[in-house]
């Protein structure tokens, strides 16, 4: 299931059962956030490592569910998906230490990888050609542009949830949300030139 068919306090029940120890409540967690986890790791990382990566979000999990405290108006799903940015970029800081590569490189493709066989729906996009002209323009975004506009618009948060995500004030994320689309239509009225 996925965790729009869920109402949030049925997530938050689930969590409570499975901060209480019930195995199979945190499967259920489990099935209900690994796709999208997956999917938005692995728009920012290489493919060969996006499993590992994955595999650590889901332990930190383990690690880190019995702190987690319900906060109004930022459920569950935005505190995981904090612990996977921050995983993310501790993962590049890591690569960074290890290969000495250049993070600001690294920061230029931190979100361009996207999976090929996994298309938007079509209620977002409503044919490959839209697809791929709107992820051309995606990726000429500023990384933190993009991220805000996947958050919200592929992932479905509240710009609050982004806030929390992103560790960005609910102003900020409005604002960068603001200029991104301004860019982006900047960037689709110039191809059509």
């Amino acid at each position: 299931m996925k965790p729009e068919e869920y109402a949030p306090a049925e997530i938050e029940e689930i969590v409570l059962k499975a901060q209480n120890g019930d195995q199979d409540s945190f499967a259920v967690l489990f099935d209900i956030w690994f796709d999208r986890v997956y999917r938005y790791t692995a728009y920012r990382v290489d493919a060969a490592e996006c499993e590992d990566i994955v595999s650590e979000i889901f332990l930190k999990l383990v690690q880190y569910l019995p702190q987690y405290k319900t906060r109004a108006g930022i459920g569950f799903g935005a505190w995981l998906f904090r612990m996977a940015h921050n995983t993310i970029i501790d993962w590049y800081r890591k690569k960074k230490a290890l290969l000495g590569s250049d993070l600001e490189t690294d920061e230029e493709d931190f979100f361009s990888k996207v999976m090929d066989e996994q298309p938007l729906p079509d209620s977002q996009v409503n044919s490959l050609y839209d697809y791929e002209r709107v992820y051309k323009f995606l990726k000429k975004l500023k990384p933190d542009h993009r991220e805000v506009l996947e958050l919200k618009f592929l992932e479905g948060f509240s710009n609050k949830e982004i806030a929390a995500i992103t560790g960005k004030t609910e102003g900020n994320i409005r604002i960068t949300q603001l200029r991104a689309l301004k860019e982006m239509r900047e960037f689709m009225r110039e191809d059509e030139i």
